[in-house]
């Protein structure tokens, strides 16, 4: 375990130049947006226009650069065009509403010819076109329109991209800016508290002999944390490279960061209902590791089928629309069970142990509540702040966890003195008195 902790744990300096590493890789970037189109007419279906995407551009003049090319069926005469449509956030609420698609184009705030490739396969010629603002950020909203009815005589498969820049040169959304420094100071902060965990249950190890599951459940947590960020570093840096990402790396990171959620509430749940505080043991806490499970299992789906989605002009983080609200009443959930077994728990003891239960209530509500406050927070804020307070937010509430059941665990405070954690294998080791035996 000793080993293993070490080859983990980081040295200051070593960590320090992973990060100078990440920031210059992470200097070169580009943002590019991709998306298949299905527009014209034809005798079973009308499609004349198509939401294609959307930035928030911060004060200043931004620029956008779009091109499309025909891929099915490849018959387009030569000079075909149809019309980009540029609409700001303000209208493009009352934009969505109206059902007679070619109307929409009384909203946009810029219109702009876009021609096709003169062959099937080959991109047509740059689309440019600037924002400019100086009051405050705004998402603008695009759409590929065809209301001249430029493919008339039937509905054609076309491929679309377009770029961004921000004032400056940046070629992030305005709600994602704050991503770089912040990513780089988070990998910081679990990088620090992996080598101080590690180092700490090494201690701990040569003290009593054993690392009690608790401690080994914390340390999976803590281990999922680093690895859900340096896969998210990851795909960050190859993001900025070519504008996309690695979905695979960005789908795995969130993966795993919802289960060191989900692990870190079981073990919340199962110490509410008296592990290592009335019994040494598993006994009546058997129904948790399978509801957990369930519940893990739950997430990860809901994480895959959020992934696979395609763009949509209504979402701005991971957690919109119907995802967040499953995963506001998964954690409301297990919340109430969580106090329902602390309630209990306390009941069977005596005041040492309902004093010590009203503190760990406390500090255990606070997580469980994290996910729903913050959800209920960020919905009051503008689509474009959404991401980082949302993101902040998870991952403050997930690092003062971490911090704080890591004291609990590993300081010789009352929780140990008086829980499992205080049994030693060793030859004369201690023998935990429980709070149900004061």
């Amino acid at each position: 375990v000793a080993a293993a902790c070490a080859s983990m744990a980081l040295s200051g300096r070593t960590l320090l130049l992973l990060c100078l590493c990440v920031g210059h890789l992470l200097q070169a970037h580009a943002k590019l947006q991709r998306s298949t189109l299905r527009l014209g007419r034809d005798t079973r279906r009308s499609a004349e226009w198509q939401y294609v995407g959307k930035f928030g551009f911060a004060i200043g003049q931004g620029t956008y650069e779009a091109r499309l090319k025909e891929t099915v069926p490849g018959s387009l005469p030569l000079g075909t065009s149809l019309q980009l449509e540029v609409y700001i956030d303000e209208d493009w609420p009352h934009v969505e509403t109206m059902t007679e698609v070619c109307r929409k184009k009384e909203r946009s705030r810029r219109t702009r010819d876009i021609a096709i490739g003169s062959e099937a396969g080959e991109w047509g010629p740059l689309a440019k076109g600037s924002i400019a603002q100086n009051v405050r950020p705004h998402v603008w909203y695009f759409a590929i329109s065809d209301c001249r009815g430029t493919l008339k005589n039937g509905t054609y498969g076309l491929d679309f991209e377009i770029e961004f820049k921000q004032d400056g040169g940046s070629h992030f959304s305005v709600e994602l800016q704050w991503a770089t420094s912040a990513n780089l100071l988070t990998l910081l902060g679990c990088s620090a508290f992996l080598w101080s965990f590690c180092r700490r249950s090494r201690s701990f190890l040569q003290r009593t002999g054993s690392l009690h599951p608790v401690i080994w459940s914390l340390g999976g947590v803590v281990i999922l944390q680093y690895l859900a960020q340096c896969l998210h570093t990851g795909h960050l840096a190859i993001y900025r490279s070519d504008g996309q990402g690695s979905r695979g790396m960005e789908l795995l990171s969130e993966v795993l960061f919802v289960l060191c959620q989900v692990i870190q509430s079981s073990l919340l749940v199962t110490i509410g209902m008296g592990y290592t505080l009335l019994q040494a043991k598993l006994h009546n806490t058997g129904l948790v590791l399978p509801i957990c499970g369930l519940v893990a299992l739950v997430h990860v789906l809901l994480v895959i089928l959020d992934k696979a989605q395609s763009e949509a002009s209504h979402r701005f983080t991971d957690h919109d629309g119907s995802t967040g609200w499953i995963f506001f009443g998964l954690r409301l959930a297990l919340y109430a069970w969580f106090l329902r077994a602390a309630n209990g728990t306390a009941r069977q003891g005596g005041l040492k142990l309902q004093a010590f239960i009203a503190k760990f209530r406390l500090a255990a509500s606070l997580y469980f509540l994290a996910y729903p406050g913050t959800f209920l927070v960020m919905l009051l804020f503008a689509p474009y702040l959404r991401e980082p307070v949302m993101e902040s937010g998870l991952m403050v509430a997930q690092v003062i966890s971490n911090v704080w059941l890591a004291s609990l665990f590993l300081d010789r405070g009352a929780y140990f003195e008086a829980s499992s954690l205080s049994a030693s294998p060793l030859p004369g080791g201690g023998t935990p008195t429980f709070f149900k035996q004061e």
